[in-house]
């Protein structure tokens, strides 16, 4: 009879182990900006006529929206303080997204960077580091990974 009991608490253990594994999240190899869910950062109107049709290569969507959004006072400068604000207004219409924003003004829009394409684009440089700057401030209740 002990030895049934046995018998039966190392399979209800092995199958309970199967079951847990099959819950975890498993290690990973996606890009850290896959696990963090930022919502979307544009607005609406400016997004939809930079997108139809979506314009190709890395820089010219970013670049129309940028223009529309008049986060551009030309093709290479950032308008500073309408970036700012506009971040600064969707953080407050995004819960829990405050700490991340400041990163991105004090790592972005304060500072000049660049980002090195093979060809210059002041608006892929400012998303782009917009965008690692809120991966690294990533509210608890967005990260997904």
């Amino acid at each position: 009879m002990f030895k049934l009991y046995t018998v039966l608490l190392l399979v209800t253990i092995a199958n309970a182990d199967l079951l847990l594994q099959g819950r975890r999240k498993g290690a990973t190899l996606k890009p850290l900006s896959a696990c963090c869910d930022i919502p979307e950062l544009g607005d609406p109107q400016p997004l939809t006529e930079c997108s139809n049709p979506k314009l190709p290569g890395p820089c010219n969507d970013v670049q129309c929206v940028f223009e529309k959004s008049g986060f551009l006072t030309n093709k290479n400068t950032l308008n500073k303080e309408a970036y700012r604000a506009h971040l600064k207004k969707w953080s407050e219409n995004h819960s829990g997204w405050r700490e991340a924003v400041d990163k991105a003004i004090a790592d972005c829009v304060d500072k000049e960077l660049r980002q090195y394409l093979d060809y210059p684009c002041k608006a892929y440089d400012v998303f782009t580091c917009t965008g690692i700057a809120m991966l690294k401030k990533c509210p608890k209740e967005a990260w997904m990974c």
